[in-house]
Parts: C-alpha cells; sequence; structure tokens
C-alpha cells in the first residue's frame, strides 16, 4: 500500500499514476512543526519499506528534525537545502509562484530603464536580519535612494491598519480588512493567491534593484521562497540577507548570480553579523553607481536567470525523482 498523511500528498501519489502496491509512506512534514511528527516517522519506520518526506517550509525544528532522522529508508524532498542531509529539490515557492507569471503580467515591467530610486527593500515581518538591513540604510543616509517597508510587528495588527512605511499595496489587490501576515491567500487581478506572491510591479518599475531578505538566515540550509522568485522573474538584481551559501546553492539549481558586478564573497562567510555587513556595504555600493551602466552588465544574467525560472520544469523534475523513489522499492524486490 503507499499511505499517504495529507491531501498534499495523496495529491502527489495520484498524480503519477502508478499501481498501488507499494509498501511505502508519503508525509508532508507539518508546519508549524510539531513533536507528534517524529513519532509519526518512528512508527512508519517499523511499517513502511520506504518514507517519503516532502518539507515545503524548511525552519530550524524541520532541518533538526532531517538532521536527526536519516536513515536508509527515509528520503527527504525540500525547498532548498539542508547541510548534511541528502534532500532532492520540490521547489513548491518556485512551481506557484512562477505559475502566475507563466503567460500574463510580466510584460508592464520595464527592468533596463533608470529608475527613480536605487532599490527595493520590502523587508515584511520584522525579524533581526530585516532590523539590520533597516538600520544601515537609515545610518548611511540611503534612504532616499531607496522604497524600504517594514511591519511593525508579526501578525498581531491588520495589515491595513500599518502606515505606508510598513506597508505598500500594489494596485490591483483585494483582500479583507483584517488581513494579518503576508501569506495569506487574497484577489490579485482576480486571481486567487498568495499575498506574499504578488509582484509589486509598481514599485520595480520605480527602483532598479531589490534586496531579498529571505525568510531565514540560519547557516545549516537554503530555503527558497517567494522573495527570490519574484525578483528572477522581474529581471532584477538581487543582494540577498539569508545564511551562508545561499547563493552558492541558487547557481546549482542553474541560476546566476552577479559576483563580476559587486562582491558576493559575503556569501561565502560564516559570521551572520559580517556576511550581512558585506551585504549591506554591495548596496551602499550600487547607491553609488551609474544605474544605466549597471542594468546593462547585468542583463545576460537577469535574462537568463527569468528563463530558467520559467522554462525549468520544475514539478516534473520533482515527480520524475518521487516517483523513482517510490517504486524503486518494487524494482529491489
Amino acid at each position: 500500500m503507499i499511505y499517504a498523511d495529507t491531501d498534499t500528498c495523496k495529491w502527489h501519489v495520484n498524480n503519477l499514476h502508478i499501481n498501488n502496491d507499494l509498501n511505502v509512506a508519503v508525509f508532508h512534514m507539518p508546519y508549524p512543526y510539531t513533536s507528534s511528527f517524529a513519532t509519526d516517522i518512528n512508527q512508519a519506520l517499523e511499517q513502511y519499506d520506504r518514507i517519503a518526506i516532502l518539507i515545503s517550509e524548511l525552519h530550524l525544528d524541520s532541518v533538526a528534525h532531517c538532521q536527526k532522522y536519516q536513515h536508509p529508508k527515509i528520503q527527504y524532498f525540500t525547498c532548498g537545502f539542508v547541510k548534511g542531509v541528502d534532500t532532492i529539490p520540490w521547489m513548491d515557492w518556485f512551481i506557484t509562484t512562477a505559475g502566475y507569471y507563466q503567460n500574463n503580467q510580466l510584460e508592464q515591467l520595464t527592468p533596463y530603464t533608470v529608475k527613480p530610486k536605487m532599490f527595493d527593500i520590502l523587508l515584511g515581518q520584522p525579524k533581526p536580519h530585516r532590523y539590520l538591513v533597516q538600520s544601515y540604510v537609515k545610518s548611511s543616509g540611503l534612504e532616499d535612494k531607496v522604497m524600504m517597508t517594514i511591519l511593525k510587528d508579526n501578525n498581531l495588527s491588520p495589515i491595513k491598519e500599518q502606515g505606508k512605511n510598513n506597508w505598500l499595496w500594489e494596485p490591483g489587490v483585494d483582500a479583507h480588512d483584517t488581513l494579518r501576515g503576508s501569506i495569506a491567500s487574497v484577489k490579485f487581478n482576480g486571481q486567487s493567491m498568495s499575498l506574499s506572491q504578488i509582484i509589486p510591479f509598481s514599485i520595480y518599475n520605480q527602483t532598479a534593484y531589490s534586496v531579498v531578505a529571505e525568510t531565514n538566515y540560519d547557516n545549516h540550509y537554503s530555503f527558497y521562497t517567494e522573495k527570490i522568485v519574484k525578483p528572477i522573474l522581474a529581471e532584477r538584481l538581487f543582494v540577498v540577507f539569508s545564511g551562508q551559501h545561499y547563493l552558492r546553492n541558487l547557481r546549482s539549481l542553474g541560476f546566476r548570480t552577479f559576483d563580476s558586478i559587486i562582491d558576493e564573497t559575503y556569501d561565502t562567510i560564516e559570521d551572520p553579523d559580517l556576511r550581512f555587513k558585506l551585504a549591506c556595504e554591495q548596496v551602499k555600493y550600487l547607491c553609488s553607481q551609474s544605474q544605466e551602466t549597471i542594468l546593462e552588465q547585468i542583463r545576460p544574467i537577469t535574462e537568463h536567470n527569468k528563463r530558467v525560472m520559467l522554462a525549468t520544469d520544475w514539478y516534473g523534475d520533482f515527480a520524475k525523482r518521487f516517483q523513482e523513489f517510490l517504486l524503486a522499492h518494487r524494482e529491489q524486490n
């Protein structure tokens, strides 16, 4: 039998159209993580020949689980990479975010024209690495050169109650007044999607480059979300604030970064304070350079990245390896 613990797992299993004569289990790691999940996996190790674990949210507790529960029967499918753990990409945020823009809307962007501002710095929920970026921009006198926002708190007050310095709404968004948090579902130009997956077209057309302050910044893993997908689709240079080797791991997926234009050695630095300081210095450096020159230099890179994001069959690549894992046990028998 194929056991699937959630509707998400059932959908992925059913989509493969394979016979249900395997003794395997498919789990979707819960978010937030719960200790009962470890109990479920321990029981499954006794009952099943192989266990696939799908992880759409990589955080410290889910990463700790992956590092603790490494077993020949278990294969992790993740939205990124976990240090010291064998994982297979399940780039769910790539699949869902890029899917909204496969055939429309991107033509309204003007990525290679000079803009009135240098960077968009849309920081979202307050976190230590985002406060650091905000503080650096203010102390360096760069506020007039950027469009920067950060929410007041973590989902405690409705976004619509917060001012323009905390959130900038993209025209076409239909959200209820009590909405809290950017992962909530809204209508954008009549289409249902997560608020966080909306490309800020109006902001991108006023700014030249993007700061990507990812969800997490721990060095033990790289978690790729809609935050990196949006500037890639919009053909933008980005400076990333995340864990060590985020850019290196992104390149392993086929993308290019901007080490020929800025100093990206920040990505190699283990100490987060030093890593973020060096990344901030790249923001300051770009704010002092000719947009026209930089935009011309980045074009081969950004066009390549957009092409990779849209042309790669992220789901097909995952489904192929997912099926191979499920069927491998039958072949061994």
